[in-house]
């Protein structure tokens, strides 16, 4: 490594960055504002336009409609929506955990694009068709079409706690560089954060989030290709970088090595990764919510053919950023010459260090770790509040809100939620390592309503109360291995293994071999990697699910709707079952007409009512009035123009 120059040139924004770290932000604020009054699709009138007033429908907080707002009434574009899941999976945790990573345990990490296009054909062929078909707006409604309310009320807890623990890392981890970068103040500029998306998230919903997380993307590729580009050069080309990370033995993408004690391994990667990110993208409803918002199978198949591409492509880019860092520092660590705090600070203080001087350039970055940051948020937090609002208020409690105060009810989470995550904050920056923090808390959740989801759909004897056991033992099992892990890093049981750096070429530095403990007396469970916690809680539900559910009497084979089960388990079932087929949607079909119906009515006795005490009006509506209270139907479609009813009843214009 050259001559340091002084650390003061680093550390320092120019105008030109300001300036494009604000465009970001802004931009952001006005796809929100575009997407919430100015492309948002308004219901249709219940009053028929002839006799109608012209009092505006609906609420003026946002969209009109729910399905509108929460699913795009699934009718979005495939590209879009492929962009928008590569967005909301690269967080800030992917941009600066993924490199320290690399920097500090070798490429054996880089293995994950393996699993990753394993995944995608598992999530098109195994678990989305069972969706699709359902069509249901909330993943969880599954589990209780397949088995009860009771364990569609435990996953979607268990998601909003998930989600909960996750939002405050999404949102310090741009602020961390932030305040590495430019000295800004870590809560402040958090604060921003949470206060743009949460504006864009409320005012235009899914499509806002959908569109907002494309153009975001491209700012995130663009900020990474361009620094690990710029860093290549100035070091000599790839075989350089290559070079310096063999002398440091950061090149070993092929251990074999079957302990789970170490922290990367071909099969800890291979496996725990597969497990880890199937769990999340074929389930989850951050990823079940866009895989809705599209208009049939065939889309959301091309639509996760390309999100696999493009977030393999990312995380690749964001390797071999940590492959360069190193051969950048391999004479000298940044932290052991007291550069950096904490290994989330590598890769901007890098950036800084190589590029400062470039106007611009270290804006870019910053703008493209926010933008990771805010395409993840945004996607929390709008499918949370459906969360809350399907699963939650009206699947547990059995409220049913009409448009009006759901529309507020989801409004006014998503705003709860933001204020949630920036509270949050001052917890989350007293962790350290924020990759296996965040990666161990997910564990919990993912791997529990992943393994009773699979359970649903790969085990056609399950029953209810093979379900809840299940659900029990996979987040007693996971979340045991986990905060046990957690603690025993904690109180110094147990330290992560890091690869030999150098001291070298650091000036004034004396360097000591780090001392690392005797872990032979700690709980042999709580010194796995992070990569064996998922699939310790997807086995322990399978087990526990599919063995309970054959002593409590299993699900008659001969009488299930094969519609629950995933098209690859068809061939196994009986062919008596088969003349059932489609007859769950029939009647989930039934009741949501039914419920419409409802609404429909109760809202136009509303309008009524509003319409015969309001004097200015009175005198020029009572008429028509009149003869809308002769006739209760809402509104009577015609045989050529028939209307459209949205999962939420709710029926909307072409």
């Amino acid at each position: 490594m050259n001559e340091d120059p002084p650390q003061s040139e680093y550390f320092h924004f120019h105008i030109v960055d300001y300036c494009v770290f604000a465009a970001m932000l802004i931009l952001s604020a006005v796809s929100g504002t575009y997407f919430g009054y100015f492309r948002r699709k308004t219901p249709v009138q219940i009053i028929p336009p002839s006799q109608g007033s012209n009092k505006k429908t609906g609420t003026d907080f946002g969209s009109l409609s729910m399905s509108e707002y929460l699913l795009g009434s699934r009718k979005l574009k495939s590209f879009p929506v492929a962009m928008s899941l590569v967005a909301s999976y690269i967080s800030g945790v992917t941009i600066l955990g993924t490199p320290s990573e690399i920097y500090n345990y070798g490429i054996q990490y880089w293995l994950m694009v393996v699993p990753i296009l394993l995944m995608g054909i598992a999530v098109s062929f195994v678990y989305l068709p069972v969706f699709m078909s359902l069509k249901v707006g909330s993943s969880y409604e599954y589990l209780e079409l397949r088995f009860s309310s009771a364990v569609r009320s435990m996953a979607s807890f268990m998601f909003v706690l998930d989600e909960i623990f996750f939002l405050p890392i999404i949102v310090y981890v741009p602020a961390l560089a932030f305040n590495q970068v430019t000295g800004v103040d870590l809560h402040l500029i958090a604060g921003i954060v949470c206060i743009v998306c949460v504006f864009y998230t409320t005012i235009g919903g899914i499509k806002a989030v959908v569109h907002t997380d494309a153009w975001q993307i491209v700012v995130m590729f663009i900020s990474v290709f361009v620094v690990a580009t710029l860093g290549t050069i100035a070091l000599g080309g790839p075989a350089e970088v290559f070079r310096r990370a063999t002398e440091g033995n950061r090149i070993d993408l092929f251990n074999f090595n079957p302990s789970f004690y170490e922290r990367h391994t071909f099969w800890g990667v291979l496996i725990g990764g597969f497990m880890y990110w199937t769990s999340f993208n074929s389930v989850n409803q951050t990823m079940v919510q866009r895989y809705m918002s599209l208009p049939n199978l065939k889309t959301a198949r091309i639509s996760i053919a390309m999100y696999t591409v493009g977030i393999s492509l990312f995380v690749s880019a964001c390797c071999y950023a940590g492959v360069l860092i190193y051969a950048y520092y391999y004479k000298c660590d940044p932290s052991a010459a007291g550069l950096i705090q904490a290994d989330d600070q590598l890769f901007p203080n890098y950036v800084m260090e190589t590029v400062g001087d470039l106007k611009g350039v270290p804006g870019l970055f910053i703008a493209g770790v926010f933008g990771a940051a805010l395409s993840s948020l945004s996607v929390v937090l709008n499918s949370t509040s459906a969360v809350l609002l399907e699963d939650i208020l009206k699947g547990c409690f059995k409220v049913q809100p009409n448009e009006r105060w759901a529309a507020i009810f989801v409004k006014s989470s998503i705003i709860l939620l933001g204020c949630v995550a920036m509270a949050l904050i001052f917890v989350v920056e007293r962790l350290g390592g924020i990759l296996s923090v965040a990666t161990s808390l997910t564990a919990i959740a993912a791997a529990t309503t992943f393994g009773v989801f699979t359970l649903g759909m790969l085990v056609p004897w399950s029953n209810t109360k093979g379900a809840i056991a299940g659900v029990l033992a996979g987040a007693l099992m996971s979340g045991w291995v986990s905060l046990g892990s957690q603690a025993a890093v904690a109180n110094g049981y147990v330290v992560p293994h890091k690869l030999d750096i150098s001291t070298e070429n650091c000036p004034a530095f004396n360097s000591t071999a780090p001392d690392y403990p005797d872990e032979s007396d700690v709980f042999p469970l709580y010194r796995f990697s992070f990569h064996w916690i998922n699939p310790i809680g997807i086995i322990s539900v399978l087990i526990v699910g599919s063995i309970v559910s054959l002593l409590t009497g299993p699900r008659d084979l001969k009488q299930i709707d094969p519609e629950l089960i995933s098209p690859v388990i068809h061939r196994f079932l009986p062919s008596e079952c088969f003349i059932h087929y489609g007859t769950t949607s029939m009647e989930r079909n039934q009741l949501n007409e039914d419920a419409s119906q409802e609404d429909e009515r109760l809202e136009f006795h509303d309008r009524v009512s509003y319409l015969a005490s309001s004097p200015p009006v009175s005198s020029k509506v009572s008429p028509s009035v009149e003869s809308r209270a002769e006739k209760p139907s809402p509104k009577t479609p015609s045989p050529s123009s028939p209307p459209q009813a949205s999962p939420t009843g709710v029926r909307l214009g072409d």
